[in-house]
């Protein structure tokens, strides 16, 4: 039976399926050689799913394309093509890597089923549970082998953010990319309180009043869906004293 979508997962798909905040992302996270090659300009967010039931179960499935900078190589035969995969973690999860390389080969498979190359895929971590990551980002951490067949396992890792060992200062990107870097980060922890008005301070200098409905909904019912120490009432509080323009009755941070 296919799992119910978590706090985590929801949020991490509004926040990280807006194409400015998974560029600024994507910015901070590769090399500059890599960037180079790639135009970010036509990032788009791919619809559909690339995979079945089963493994949708351990996976948020929000997959981003990119075209390659060199219009010589910008064929319509689709070669000029580069996936990221984007994909949280609340908890070290042993198996990541191996999950991440089945995605990986499924979304090949339905290329090649649709009469199209093979393209590079980026995956990439993004890591919020309470301590250090742990696990294995690499198949030859994951697969042991005695040292005569060592050079026989897959070679394949993926990129991690692992938030847990960033201060807020090191956190990198523009504003709403930092905002949502640091909900995460402090989601379950007892320093959320205090760092919230903070998080929604940064949110209201950086987007246009129209879109802060959507953040102000999506942040509160994620903070109170998973953080213990904060309530709606504390909630409205932390609006008012980001907000101070009295709320129209009915509007939704009234409702909140």
């Amino acid at each position: 039976m296919e799992q119910l979508p978590t706090p985590h997962n929801n949020f991490f798909q509004f926040a990280l399926s807006q194409l400015p905040n998974a560029r600024s992302l994507i910015e901070t996270q590769l090399s500059e050689a890599a960037l180079a090659e790639l135009n970010l300009d036509t990032l788009q967010l791919e619809t559909g799913s690339f995979i079945d039931s089963d493994l949708r179960e351990k996976f948020s499935d929000l997959l981003l394309s990119v075209r390659l900078s060199d219009p010589d190589i910008d064929r319509a035969d689709d070669q000029a093509l580069v996936y990221f995969l984007f994909e949280h973690k609340s908890q070290s999860d042993p198996l990541t890597v191996f999950q991440l390389l089945t995605y990986i080969v499924r979304i090949g498979e339905k290329r090649l089923r649709d009469g199209l190359p093979l393209c590079p895929i980026v995956p990439l971590v993004v890591y919020h549970g309470e301590s250090g990551w742990t696990a294995a980002r690499s198949m030859r951490e994951l697969v042991r082998a005695p040292k005569g067949l060592a050079d026989y396992r897959i070679n394949f890792e993926f990129l991690l953010l692992d938030l847990s060992q960033l201060s807020d200062d090191e956190i990198s990107g523009g504003p709403v990319l930092r905002s949502t870097l640091r909900l995460l980060k402090y989601s379950r922890s007892m320093y959320l309180a205090g760092k919230l008005g903070e998080i929604l301070e940064l949110l209201a200098s950086s987007l246009p009043a129209g879109r802060l409905t959507g953040w102000i909904q999506a942040i509160g019912v994620y903070v109170m869906s998973v953080n213990k120490n904060i309530d709606s009432q504390q909630y409205k509080q932390t609006l008012k004293s980001v907000f101070p323009t009295q709320f129209e009755p009915g509007s939704l941070a009234d409702r909140l």
